[in-house]
């Protein structure tokens, strides 16, 4: 193989990656490769060899075939495209948060969006549908949506599911004072934790659903809910459950109960 520097590698995958997909699928010839592209055949000639050149395709008996090297670059390729669409879908929901804001690329491999530009009917649905049902919640909370706080007491009061939660220290002052009666009833049952963390970039959940486990990350503009990008791949839950877990170890621990039903 002839070695390449790494951006002359991607200028070439970049910009012959539709030849060296079809000689990957199969084995052809220049001539079929030119009735099967919409280029011409110069663009083919140039594309086989810049990847001959970087040692991705290997030719005999005038037929063009991927070396192993060129099956791999291809598929590390394409992932890096996926994952490139994966974020300019999230962008939306994305733009709200800050710069360095934790977040892993693995969490955004595959993620379905749902962004408030469209309203927030869809974006509360969602969320609530990440509640109702759950055999257990572990989250990060940033935000006190009333559509979210009646979801949770009812998951945890009438269903009895557990529901581990880390705070910022304004939602939980905003659930003392505009929902006393509802968090005093969610405290009286055994499986609901609340901690408190002076502040968060965003509400990151792991929601354990009959169909398996889902985490959702909730962000906020300054003029409120954003939207929602969530992802059920073991690699962005097990993601999600790290991160939880460390803020976790630094949140603070608040007595039961916190208020009283008077």
């Amino acid at each position: 193989m002839v070695r390449s520097e790494a951006d002359e590698v991607f200028d070439v995958l970049a910009s012959r990656a539709d030849v060296l997909e079809a000689v990957v699928r199969q084995p052809r010839t220049t001539a079929e490769l030119v009735s099967g592209l919409p280029v011409s055949r110069s663009t083919v000639d140039r594309g086989l060899r810049e990847l001959e050149r970087a040692g991705f395709v290997e030719t005999s008996d005038r037929v063009h075939r991927p070396t192993l090297a060129g099956r791999m670059a291809l598929d590390t390729y394409s992932n890096f495209v996926e994952c490139l669409d994966d974020i300019d879908a999230a962008a939306a929901v994305l733009d709200s948060l800050d710069s360095d804001a934790p977040l892993a690329p693995v969490f955004l491999d595959g993620c379905e969006v749902v962004a408030t530009d469209d309203g927030l009917g869809p974006v509360l649905s969602k969320l609530t549908s990440f509640v109702e049902g759950s055999t257990s919640i572990r989250g990060l909370v940033r935000g006190a949506l009333p559509s979210q706080v009646d979801a949770y007491h009812r998951a945890v009061v009438e269903d009895g599911t557990p529901v581990d939660l880390v705070a910022t220290d304004d939602v939980v002052q905003r659930l003392v004072t505009a929902y006393r009666p509802q968090l005093a009833e969610a405290w009286s049952v055994s499986s609901f934790s609340l901690r408190s963390v002076e502040s968060l970039p965003y509400s990151l959940v792991v929601s354990d659903l009959p169909d398996g486990p889902v985490a959702f990350l909730v962000a906020y503009s300054e003029r409120g809910l954003a939207g929602v990008v969530y992802n059920d791949s073991p690699a962005a839950v097990a993601w999600a459950r790290e991160r939880i877990e460390d803020c976790r170890a630094d949140a603070s621990s608040l007595p039961r109960p916190p208020v009283d039903g008077g």
